[in-house]
């Protein structure tokens, strides 16, 4: 048991990294475009926002690193400096497990951003996104400027040292017309698999015992 233990967690490890590396590779190149429904049904493309800074936010009601940022207010706090900059916000949610997309939709103020369902994990496959939540920005002329954490608060409990808002800086320099100084930081949270990664078994979402 204790060997299973240890190869699931090797393997988990592996694809994160993996994950992380195409998103490195992605960064500084045009951001992949894609299509998808919101929760009410209507038809979204990145290509719509072209000239805008965007941001695409991956997180899931169904994982508690998500809920922990909608819940301690950092996340609504992003999205109002966004929306006062003329920032577009669009939150990808992968595959969901055990809630409908009626019951998602109850987790949302969809007054505030656009939620996209992305039941075939399309958009999470051409974005190499691993983890819920994740944010990718993109600048202007369509290309990607960061990929990682929303903060530098990457677990449940707070954490000691000064909190680094990777988000929150980011759109500070291309709201001032600067590159990205930090492009790329280690997301941390719920597990999600794409379609670049081995059919071997693994649940879409692994996370922790939240209960």
């Amino acid at each position: 048991m204790c060997k299973q233990i240890f190869h699931l967690a090797f393997i988990l490890c592996l694809l994160t990294q993996s994950g992380s590396l195409s998103a490195d590779l992605l960064l500084g190149a045009k951001a992949p475009d894609f299509q998808g429904r919101d929760l009410q049904g209507n038809r979204h493309l990145l290509s719509d926002y072209a000239g805008k800074i965007v941001v695409l936010e991956w997180s899931s009601p169904e994982c508690p690193y998500s809920r922990r940022y909608y819940d301690n207010g950092t996340l609504d706090s992003l999205y109002e400096y966004a929306a006062k900059n003329g920032v577009a916000w669009i939150n990808i949610v992968p595959k969901l497990q055990k809630l409908t997309p009626e019951q998602a939709l109850g987790n949302f103020d969809t007054s505030k951003k656009i939620v996209i369902l992305d039941m075939a994990l399309d958009i999470s496959t051409d974005y190499s996104a691993t983890t819920t939540p994740q944010i990718f920005i993109i600048d202007r002329q369509g290309i990607l400027a960061y990929s990682g954490a929303i903060d530098s608060n990457a677990m449940l409990k707070k954490t000691t040292g000064k909190l680094v808002p990777y988000t929150q800086n980011a759109l500070d320099d291309l709201l001032a017309g600067r590159q990205v100084r930090k492009k790329i930081t280690r997301a941390y949270g719920c597990y999600v698999k794409n379609k670049t990664q081995p059919a071997d078994g693994l649940p879409q979402i692994i996370a922790p015992d939240s209960q």
